[in-house]
């Protein structure tokens, strides 16, 4: 094999890592100053540099050079190294503005149309002039860096988009859930008793989900039917709401209308999530049928509505209402217990037993349950009736 289509070829191979590397900016760099040193010690010159022409700023940039003078290049006029042409390498002898750098030879990088940088070499180490296949194969090399700097560009765009993109997803989802919360805080201001229940049963909710093994996207969305699943209530009467006497069969039929109109309410929302209005309509139904709006059972209930029933009755035990004294820990647990099967799910109660025993011990970083809790509940007798009620799920 000759000694040129050596050189070739081992340009090439280098050139072809470059192309590889477009995807890290850091391993870019490195690449990038690893093939001008390859290229350097092939023509056998002491300097070189790859110049990369940002046009937001109408600026030159050196990516990587050797040898050279930064000052020197900087001195470099962009607008002259266009005017010399596409992909063609220049002597100093035919191109002035080489001089101001100290460079022997230029090869401009175009891709079609467009202007992208160049590729500067100088300081030979052996006398005499470049043969014309030194140009041709400088040539062959300033296409491909030509293709390696324009796609790391393309790259870096897409980088800075997806970025701007996801900075603009995350404001919008910080407006949502702004939303969400001031709609909610809306729904509990209308009861007196209920303050901020929105907010624990979507917190309960998120931490049985995310113990099921749901994913992200999952996990929001059983957050979005928490926070909203008593929305129906701004169209209940304060008065009804806040009553201390046990409901008349009309008002009960009243109150429960609550489902639905939460229902028809979110149904007008194009949520990115499945099966919000569902888990909000149904979070009142029972596994035994005997809940309501629509007397769904068993197979008819979805994991969501029935981690969200969960989570609602035991708010709504643990928290004080007009018409009762609130419950304590324990015996709220009891009372879930109690009704497993009937009107609570086996899996979902253990999955919950599961999250609040991890939270008691300090296992979670993050615990949603427990802060929520009675400040003055006695966490020893707590876990003991935890592990009870694991224990026992987990054998059945």
């Amino acid at each position: 094999m000759s000694t040129k289509l050596e050189k070739a070829m081992y340009n090439i191979s280098a050139l072809a890592d470059l192309g590889q590397a477009i995807t890290s900016e850091d391993a870019f760099h490195e690449k990038i100053q690893s093939v001008l040193y390859v290229i350097t010690g092939t023509f056998l010159a002491n300097k070189g540099a790859i110049l990369f022409y940002d046009k937001s700023t109408q600026s030159l940039n050196t990516l990587t050079q050797k040898g050279f003078a930064q000052a020197d290049l900087d001195r470099l006029n962009p607008v002259e190294l266009i005017s010399l042409g596409r992909n063609k390498s220049c002597l100093i002898g035919d191109a002035p503005v080489l001089a101001v750098a100290g460079a022997e030879i230029l090869a401009p990088i175009w891709v079609g149309d467009e202007f992208i940088g160049a590729l500067l070499l100088g300081g030979w180490l052996t006398a005499g002039p470049l043969a014309s296949e030194d140009l041709e194969l400088l040539n062959v090399i300033a296409n491909q860096i030509a293709i390696a700097l324009n796609n790391h560009s393309l790259f870096m765009d897409l980088s800075d988009k997806l970025e701007d993109n996801r900075r603009l997803y995350e404001e919008m989802r910080h407006i949502y859930h702004g939303t969400l919360q001031a709609f909610a805080a809306a729904i509990d201001a209308k009861d007196a008793y209920t303050k901020n229940h929105s907010h624990r049963v979507a917190k309960y909710s998120v931490a049985i989900a995310r113990e099921l093994g749901w994913n992200e996207h999952e996990i929001e969305g059983m957050y979005v039917a928490g926070y909203l699943h008593d929305v129906g209530k701004l169209a209940i009467s304060n008065t009804l709401l806040n009553k201390v006497t046990p409901f008349t069969p009309e008002e009960r039929i009243e109150i429960r209308k609550h489902s639905t109109l939460s229902r028809n309410i979110t149904t007008k929302i194009k949520f990115p999530w499945k099966n919000v209005e569902d888990i909000v309509w149904h979070h009142h139904e029972r596994l035994d049928g005997r809940g309501y709006p629509d007397a769904l059972a068993e197979d008819s209930l979805s994991d969501g509505v029935r981690i969200l029933t969960l989570a609602d009755s035991f708010d709504a035990m643990t928290s004080q209402r007009p018409y009762r004294e609130k419950m304590d820990v324990q015996t709220a647990i009891g009372e879930l217990r109690k009704n497993l099967e009937s009107q609570f799910d086996n899996k979902i109660m253990l999955v919950f037993c599961r999250v609040l025993a991890k939270e008691i011990k300090g296992e979670l970083p993050e615990p949603d349950i427990l802060p929520h809790l009675d400040r003055n509940s006695d966490l020893s007798v707590i876990s003991d009736l935890l592990e009870g009620i694991i224990s026992e799920l987990s054998a059945r």
